[in-house]
């Protein structure tokens, strides 16, 4: 740390006369959401498929969700989560130009975001099920389609790149190298009136804090670390340091992790014997900042053979799915997947009768949802309702628990459903009010 005014001065946040950001140096964030997608729809609208399916046409593109163009340090990145749904026709004609086939679809991207770009899932349907114009579309047009949507977004991420870089905007010119990775600042709080980051990723001060704000984050920082981890978290962390190189997998989906259980998991990670490949943090209630905390640990070298991390359905921002784009710059081999999904999920049993007004209506739970995570309970556990998930309901009464479920949407579409359940007495019978079966 530097001493005080020996720092440098791109890190001092000071207020400027003319208002400018120089260099585009601190961090910015900027919603693009509108012109994104009616970027991609019209693109798509506009596909000319290949051959043999030059007869096929889109007849609509919607998409939906958020986009937003994030700054640091004076590098741009284009982040958005997205669905994607179409509407296609198509038509096979022999060379006199009489139809032989025609069938109508649909596709859908349900999960288009910067991570995932390169593997896209598509869900496709059509009209028809056999058929040499029905087998084209399900391989070719998917392809071409998957192909298309990464391209666009590619594009758009570089026309907007070279937009925000442009000297008009004040912006440092690209350089004629590559620019080498930067690890992510320190997480410090500032007491400045000048703009100040998000709190994922703060600025760094040049003064100490106020005294009575100091006492204050004490306070909450001796209140986290007083805060036992889950039983799950508790054992894992048992078994990193009894025998570190042994653990290639650690499995902590949905076991109510919160940032505060952080440091203990960042601390045995960074043991010189690590051997985790694979750290499964989906369903919990990390935040951006918890984010931060870990990819700022592992760019420091922590857990060096981790190559998958798992933090969909976490309580994150797209401006904290944004980090990852920086700490793939450092660690190109690790794979970051924010997609919404428990691995290897199977169902424990499925929601029957649903009471009105009892603890499980007010949760959300729908008639017909099928359990895959009952707290920290999966198929891998799972002995039946009576012995593995009524023990958990006696004993969390007033707590909540959290509960992943599959559920069957809109257009026959299948996805999976976090919700919180806190048992407790009604006025119906038993803590939760529905039937599991």
């Amino acid at each position: 740390m530097a001493r005080l005014g020996e720092g440098d001065n791109r890190w001092i946040v000071r207020e400027r006369e003319d208002g400018r950001n120089c260099n585009n140096w601190h961090w910015t964030t900027k919603d693009v959401s509108k012109n994104t997608k009616q970027w991609l729809a019209e693109k798509l609208k506009e596909a000319s498929f290949p051959s043999p399916l030059e007869l096929c046409k889109i007849l609509s593109a919607e998409v939906t969700g958020e986009a937003s163009l994030t700054n640091r340090k004076g590098r741009t990145f284009l982040m958005y989560e997205l669905e994607v749904k179409l509407k296609w026709e198509a038509e096979l004609r022999d060379s006199d130009g009489t139809c032989l086939q025609s069938c109508t679809g649909s596709m859908k991207l349900p999960d288009v975001n910067a991570t995932m770009l390169d593997d896209l899932d598509v869900e496709f349907s059509s009209s028809t099920r056999e058929g040499t114009l029905v087998t084209a579309m399900r391989k070719q047009g998917v392809s071409f389609i998957r192909k298309l949507v990464e391209k666009v977004i590619t594009e758009l991420q570089e026309e907007m790149r070279a937009q925000q870089n442009s000297p008009a905007t004040g912006a440092r010119p690209p350089s004629a190298t590559n620019p080498q990775p930067i690890p992510m600042p320190l997480k410090v709080e500032s007491t400045s009136k000048a703009a100040t980051a998000p709190a994922a990723i703060a600025a760094p001060q040049s003064a100490p804090p106020a005294a009575a704000a100091t006492d204050k984050e004490d306070d909450a920082e001796d209140k986290d670390d007083d805060e036992a981890p889950p039983p799950p978290l508790a054992a894992a962390l048992k078994a990193l340091k009894k025998s570190p190189e042994q653990q290639k997998s650690v499995q902590l989906s949905n076991c109510s992790i919160g940032d505060c259980h952080l440091k203990p998991l960042v601390e045995a990670l960074h043991h010189s014997q690590c051997a985790v490949e694979t750290l499964d943090l989906a369903f919990n209630r990390l935040t951006d900042a918890g984010v931060h905390l870990l990819f700022q640990a592992i760019v420091s070298g922590c857990a060096m053979e981790l190559t998958h991390l798992y933090l969909g359905g976490n309580k994150t921002s797209v401006a904290g799915m944004a980090l990852s784009q920086n700490l793939k710059q450092v660690r190109p081999d690790l794979v970051v997947d924010w997609r919404k999904q428990l691995r290897e999920a199977k169902s424990m049993c499925v929601v029957g009768s649903v009471y009105s007004g009892s603890p499980a209506f007010k949760a959300g739970l729908l008639t017909g949802d099928s359990v895959v995570a009952f707290g920290s309970t999966q198929h891998r556990e799972y002995k039946g309702v009576t012995e593995s998930i009524v023990p958990i309901v006696k004993g969390s009464v007033g707590k909540p628990i959290d509960v992943v479920v599959v559920r069957v949407g809109e257009g026959a579409q299948v996805h999976q459903v976090q919700l919180t359940l806190v048992p407790q007495q009604w006025s119906g019978g038993g803590l939760l009010g529905c039937i599991l079966k």
